[in-house]
């Protein structure tokens, strides 16, 4: 269990303009809130077990920046003065399996998340056309299931893969002027994310081993923002595209692992994929991954331990 206290003071909300007061000024807001987190296993053998979790999250609320007040202003438009803490409660079931041999690994669990009071970053231009704002906009839930196998396929061949596929989004509005948010897809929450990774690994000669690895990795589309598409805000949100990225390592290291000589090529095909769109405020500034790199990492190891990343 966990107690969390959080006490803030604003002599003006965050961020406030420079040629003009903004009000509430001295504002301060507290909140607190008890976190626990329970679990329970049961091992069925030596390599294969089952387990329940329970566990809760808190975030602390703010206060909101925007136009100064008057007629016109944003705080007079709807933008709240301040927004209040959101609280989330855990469920998973989950299992841990090993082969007898230990050459194959098989975890997974499924989850829902009860999510209440929603904080999020909202920007309609037709509220505040200045700058986005935060608010508690309802509850939310989100389930899903996740596996991953690690698998020893031969002495030289290794195969490691991951797959993850959740459902988010609001299921109630804490105001009616936040009704049509129902049924939307949370931001930053594709449906479907997966990866895989092949390592082939082989004794040159003496102790010199060298290792080629080719690993690919998944993330789906997903939306930047919880403003629904009809909102004539000037600036809707973006469905960012789905994208796939892949990478190719070649290398070269002893047995003892004191140096590791390694080729590389990330972002293989050389993907322009967009990670991050921002319509936080009244432009759009899109975010893309590195492009394709080709480099040499030497690597040596004084001291105990092995070369970081084997």
């Amino acid at each position: 269990m966990v107690h969390f206290k959080d006490e803030e003071t604003y002599d003006t909300p965050i961020l406030g303009f420079a040629y003009a007061p903004n009000t509430p000024s001295n504002y301060t807001q507290g909140s607190h809130k008890v976190d626990g987190k329970a679990g329970i296993s049961y091992r069925f053998s030596s390599d294969a077990m089952v387990y329940a979790l329970w566990s809760q999250g808190f975030r602390p609320g703010g206060a909101n920046s925007g136009l100064p007040s008057g007629p016109q202003g944003c705080y007079a438009s709807g933008v709240p003065y301040a927004y209040t803490p959101d609280t989330l409660n855990n469920y998973e079931i989950g299992w841990k399996t090993t082969s007898p041999s230990h050459g194959l690994l098989w975890n997974g669990a499924v989850y829902y998340m009860d999510w209440k009071e929603l904080q999020a970053l909202i920007y309609d231009a037709l509220v505040c056309p200045s700058s986005s704002y935060n608010v508690n906009v309802g509850d939310a839930r989100i389930y899903g299931a996740e596996s991953n196998i690690n698998w020893q396929i031969t002495d030289h061949l290794t195969l490691q893969a991951a797959v993850n596929y959740t459902q988010a989004s609001v299921i109630s509005a804490s105001s009616p002027a936040y009704a049509n948010y129902v049924g939307e897809r949370l931001p930053f929450a594709p449906y479907l994310n997966w990866s895989w990774n092949a390592r082939y690994e082989h004794l040159l000669t003496g102790d010199l081993r060298g290792y080629l690895q080719f690993d690919m990795a998944h993330k789906g589309d997903m939306y930047n923002g919880l403003n629904p598409d009809d909102k004539n805000t000037g600036l809707p949100r973006i469905l960012q595209p789905s994208y796939t990225l892949m990478n190719l390592r070649i290398g070269l290291n002893p047995v003892a692992d004191r140096w590791l000589a390694e080729f590389y090529i990330t972002n293989l095909t050389d993907k322009n994929a967009i990670v991050y769109s921002n319509t936080g405020n009244f432009d759009l500034r899109l975010t893309t991954n590195e492009p394709r790199v080709y480099g040499v990492r030497l690597s040596y190891r004084w001291g105990n331990g092995t070369v970081a990343g084997n």
